[in-house]
C-alpha cells in the first residue's frame, strides 16, 4: 500500500492526472471501474452498457518526465567510454545506470504521449444520471473520460534505498538518442537490484488518466463529514428521481483521506 500510495501521489501532484497502478495496466476510454485508496479497478467499459461516445483525438505528442526529487540518480554510459566503477557494462556498450536513495523512489518517462478524452461528456453525464435514477448503475462506478496514451514509457520504483538497476542499449546508436524510454534503442536489463516495478521501454501503455462519475449537492452537516461520510452517501435512485437537480456528473475528486 506504501508504494501505491507514494507512486500515486507524487505523479498526482506532478501531472495533475490519476495514475495507472499497476503502472502497465491496459486502460481504455470509457473503462467504468471502483476508485478507492487511489487505484481504479476496471468492471466494464460504457460500450459493454450500451453507452455510445465519440471520442476527442489529441494530435500533439509530448514527453513526460518525473524523478523523486533527491532520490534518483541517472548516469549515462556512451558507447567507447570507461564505464563506472562497479558497473556491469562494458567499454564497448551504450546505456544507462539508474541508483536510488531511498525506498519506494520513481523514475518516470514516457514518451510520445497523448490525452485523448470522450467529446461530448455534458450528454455522457446525462445518460449515466438518468440510468442511476432507473437503477441501472451505481453511485460509486466513475468513467475514464481522459486517457493519456504512451508510445513507450520506462517506469522503476525502488524497493530499497540501495536500489540499482543498469539497462544496456542492444541497437546502434549516436549519442544525441540516448532516452531512457525509447524503445528503438532496445533496451535490456544488465543488471538489477531491489525493484517494485521495472518497467523499461515499453510500447503503448497508458499510464495516466481522468475520470468522471455522479456527484450529489445535496449538504452534510459536520456530524457526516466527522463520519467521511459523501453527499452520495445519502442518495438513491428514488431521491434522484425526485430531485434531479441535486445531481452532476463531475471530475473525481483526489482521494486526500488516503494521504
Amino acid at each position: 500500500m506504501k508504494t501505491v500510495k507514494k507512486y500515486t501521489n507524487e505523479l498526482y501532484r506532478q501531472f495533475d492526472y490519476f495514475a495507472t497502478w499497476l503502472p502497465g495496466t491496459p486502460l481504455e476510454l470509457g473503462d467504468i471501474g471502483l476508485f478507492k485508496n487511489n487505484e481504479f479497478t476496471k468492471i466494464s467499459n460504457l460500450k459493454n452498457e450500451g453507452i455510445v461516445f465519440q471520442i476527442k483525438e489529441d494530435t500533439t505528442k509530448t514527453d513526460l518526465e518525473h524523478m523523486t526529487k533527491g532520490e534518483v540518480s541517472v548516469m549515462t554510459k556512451i558507447a567507447g567510454t570507461v564505464p563506472a566503477l562497479g558497473s556491469v557494462l562494458a567499454n564497448g556498450d551504450a546505456g544507462f545506470s539508474i541508483s536510488f536513495s531511498q525506498e519506494n523512489a520513481i523514475l518516470f518517462k514516457a514518451n510520445g504521449t497523448l490525452s485523448p478524452c470522450i467529446s461530448d461528456q455534458i450528454k455522457l453525464g446525462k445518460e449515466i444520471i438518468q440510468r442511476y435514477q432507473q437503477g441501472e448503475w451505481d453511485k460509486d462506478w466513475a468513467v475514464i473520460t481522459e486517457l493519456v496514451t504512451a508510445d513507450s514509457a520506462t517506469i522503476i520504483i525502488s524497493s530499497s534505498q540501495d536500489a540499482k538497476i543498469e539497462l544496456k542499449a542492444k541497437a546502434d546508436i549516436s549519442t544525441a538518442k540516448l532516452d531512457i524510454a525509447d524503445a528503438s534503442l532496445n533496451l535490456e536489463c544488465a543488471f538489477s537490484k531491489d525493484l517494485y516495478t521495472k518497467i523499461v521501454a515499453e510500447q503503448g501503455i497508458t499510464p495516466l488518466f481522468k475520470m468522471k462519475k455522479i456527484r450529489s449537492s445535496i449538504f452534510t452537516d459536520p456530524v457526516f463529514k466527522t463520519r467521511m461520510l459523501r453527499p452520495m452517501d445519502l442518495m438513491t435512485p428514488a431521491k434522484a428521481k425526485k430531485s434531479p437537480e441535486l445531481l452532476y456528473f463531475d471530475d473525481v475528486d483526489y482521494d486526500l483521506r488516503e494521504e
